[in-house]
């Protein structure tokens, strides 16, 4: 197991740029996700620790080594791709030996690694089988398992589950997961979907045009987004977004829109004040953190009417109209909320009320 630190790293394809001034340390042993869009340069990132991608400047180390100018066979990592890069020709076992073999490694520990991989997988029964009788997540876990038998000092994952239907890839991001932890070697995770990185990580790198925009616990990335586009970019349904003004009054700093008024907390005032906050700003909300509640004469403070709504089981999605220019998603708990062109009600919870500088996105709180 190795730690991993990214320093000052940039990456030029002609005078396109992937990777902008990239710094980022991942501790031995931890699972770090990279989170973005496609094109953001997480995958750019992961062929450069690699070594299949040059680095136009900057420096890696693995531990105190530095590994810019070293071949990737020779900085001890395993990579497990979206497509599986199984030989078809090959048997499962033959598939998982290979890279040992490579290393000429004695026939009584290759078979013992790859016994123990193949355990570890739950893949015994499928040695002697070749990919084209394997499912799509048999395959998988043959890929993985022939990461796992090199015994590396970091894993690199590159959207490994992205293709499979959704049960399995719920099923496969608990196996992975647990799989790394009973490793307990570090790991670096690609993908574009922050479910996976939400629910696998123990830290997620978000990049958004090369940029790192935020590190931090799936927690912290979650309930305290650095800017809008993580804001927006983590979480689902998607955060709301509205154009306010900030006002002050006898009750002390409101937000305001035309189609009503919110009064912030002391503690929110204080941030804002101290951030120098301009007038005009956005307001994000999580739908989970919205309430509504069907007919005109509830308790809520908002007015609105129905737009459509999403049953989803146990829970629903409700878009709803706040005046002819306004549109917001709110999760509930299944019920009988009427159809479209209902009237509503709809509550903001203040305290999980989140704050953006218009011009740059930046959060206040």
């Amino acid at each position: 197991m190795a730690a991993v630190t990214i320093k000052d790293v940039w990456k030029y394809y002609g005078k396109t740029l992937a990777v902008k001034e990239l710094n980022l340390e991942i501790k031995k042993n931890e699972f770090m996700c990279l989170l973005g869009p496609s094109g953001c340069g997480k995958s750019t990132t992961l062929r450069m620790l690699a070594g299949l991608e040059f680095i136009s400047s900057g420096d890696i180390h693995f531990d105190d080594v530095r590994v810019n100018d070293l071949p990737p066979r020779e900085r001890d990592i395993a990579m497990v791709f979206e497509n599986y890069a199984l030989y078809p020709h090959k048997t499962v076992f033959e598939n998982l030996a290979n890279p040992l073999k490579l290393r000429k490694m004695s026939r009584s520990e290759i078979v013992e690694r790859v016994r123990r991989a193949a355990e570890m997988l739950e893949i015994s029964e499928l040695l002697n089988r070749k990919p084209g009788e394997l499912s799509g997540g048999q395959k998988q876990r043959t890929a993985i398992g022939r990461a796992i038998v090199r015994e590396p000092k970091v894993f690199l994952f590159d959207e490994p589950i992205a293709h499979l239907d959704a049960k399995l890839r719920s099923h496969m991001r608990g196996e992975l997961k647990h799989l790394q932890r009973r490793l307990e070697t570090t790991t670096v995770y690609v993908t574009h979907d922050q479910l996976e990185g939400m629910s696998m990580a123990d830290r997620i790198a978000v990049m958004h045009e090369g940029v790192l925009q935020q590190l931090g616990t799936p927690s912290e990335i979650y309930n305290h987004p650095a800017n809008e586009f993580v804001a927006g970019f983590v979480g689902e349904p998607p955060m709301n977004f509205l154009d306010v003004r900030l006002e002050r009054s006898n009750e002390g700093l409101s937000v305001v829109h035309p189609a009503f008024q919110l009064t912030l907390t002391d503690a929110q005032r204080h941030l804002l004040e101290n951030g120098n906050a301009e007038s005009d700003t956005r307001i994000g909300i999580r739908p989970d953190n919205l309430l509504i509640e069907s007919g005109d004469g509830g308790s809520l403070d908002i007015a609105g009417s129905i737009f459509v709504t999403e049953p989803l089981g146990g829970d629903m999605l409700i878009e709803a109209n706040l005046d002819a220019e306004t549109r917001v998603m709110v999760k509930t708990k299944i019920r009988e909320m009427g159809g479209p062109g209902d009237p509503c009600r709809i509550g903001f919870d203040i305290e999980k009320l989140h704050v953006f500088n218009k011009e740059t996105g930046v959060a206040y709180f």
